[in-house]
């Protein structure tokens, strides 16, 4: 069995493709940020039987940064998530644009990452059941109300997703051994740093990773958590690549398969903290 090309990476390459991201040092003049204007937007989201959604997050996805949020195909990953109130009330000041809306709070007090079942979401959908549009202007304020749809995830909702369109394969250890309870992300640049667009369930027992994405080219990072910006010591990381992060092009419809990663404890500690890949076990069988 052989492997994709681009799947090895060394830790030196790593270390090198994150390094720009971990100095505190820019060898070019930062350029002065425009002033962004925004617009506010409030409103209060509770749960059907009309207990507020206390402390759960409130969720906006940037229109033009990306596809609507469809957790029936994939899990698009907000551009801007706060905290409702005790109330379940929220005041959020967003870029002037279009936005969809939704809300999440987590039986397990994660932040960020796919809805699991148990979970309370809310997701505002128009008359036609298609995730509704907000025009957020500059400078002016607008209250889109109390909305009562939040409800818990069941194992039968989260059964029904239809992934039709995906990225699937495994996370390695650098001595080729499964690991669990990794996601992957998805990016638009090669940078593979910010906001990603899609987000992957964790990696089952046996490494095993199911990205829902839409059609698109992407680049790929692993880590075991949903976090943004620079690893910390101690934190699983990788990327789809040789050398650097290689894009990926994903047809419509279509479930590409093999994508594996291997991956390092970023240095600081761990087992395999730094090491090179050993020879895969898994070539010629």
């Amino acid at each position: 069995m052989s492997i994709p090309q681009k799947l090895v990476f060394s830790a030196l390459s790593l270390l090198i493709i994150l390094s720009p991201l971990t100095s505190g040092f820019s060898q070019t003049k930062p350029e002065v940020a425009q002033e962004i204007k925004k617009g506010t937007v409030i409103g209060k989201i509770v749960v059907k039987s009309g207990v507020p959604l206390s402390f759960g997050q409130v969720m906006f996805y940037d229109a033009s940064a990306g596809p609507p949020p469809n957790p029936k195909k994939y899990e698009r990953t907000p551009d801007v998530s706060k905290t409702l109130n005790a109330e379940g009330e929220f005041k959020v000041e967003l870029p002037e644009g279009m936005y969809y809306l939704g809300a999440i709070k987590r039986l397990s007090g994660d932040r960020l990452g796919p809805p699991q079942e148990g979970d309370y979401v809310f997701r505002s959908l128009n008359e036609l059941g298609k995730p509704k549009e907000y025009f957020i202007h500059a400078d002016r304020s607008v209250d889109v109300g109390t909305f009562t749809e939040a409800f818990p995830l069941t194992a039968e909702d989260l059964s029904k997703r239809s992934i039709t369109t995906a990225i699937e394969g495994m996370i390695l250890s650098m001595d080729w051994k499964p690991v669990p309870d990794v996601v992957v992300v998805a990016f638009t640049k090669p940078s593979i740093g910010g906001k990603p667009l899609f987000v992957s369930d964790k990696s089952d027992k046996d490494g095993k990773y199911v990205l829902p994405v839409t059609e698109g080219m992407y680049y790929l990072r692993a880590r075991n958590s949903f976090a943004a910006g620079p690893p910390q010591p101690g934190q699983i990381v990788g990327y789809y690549g040789e050398g650097t992060p290689s894009g990926l092009y994903v047809n419509e419809c279509e479930m590409k398969k093999g994508i594996d990663f291997q991956v390092i404890v970023f240095p600081g500690r761990g087992p395999f903290s730094g090491t090179a890949p050993a020879e895969d076990p898994r070539k010629d069988k």
